[in-house]
């Protein structure tokens, strides 16, 4: 049975560590809206800038690994 490559093998070392770099910054990212909106009161839901964040952060990476393809 063959199985499709991984979409993270045609990418260099450089490039995948730089990948799960800029996924760390935007996880933290999300951890500090999810404590900073209800500590300060800020009248407005986490998932209202949690979410375009993390929709923009996929379509970005698809986008990225697809086109060394």
């Amino acid at each position: 049975m063959n199985l499709p490559p991984h979409p993270l093998s045609g990418l260099s070392r450089f490039e995948r560590w730089f990948l799960g770099m800029a996924w760390l910054v935007i996880v933290a990212k999300c951890f500090v809206v999810w404590w900073a909106i209800p500590h300060y009161h800020v009248p407005v839901q986490p998932l209202w800038i949690i979410a375009p964040t993390l929709f923009a952060a996929v379509f970005i990476t698809v986008l990225w690994t697809a086109h060394h393809e």
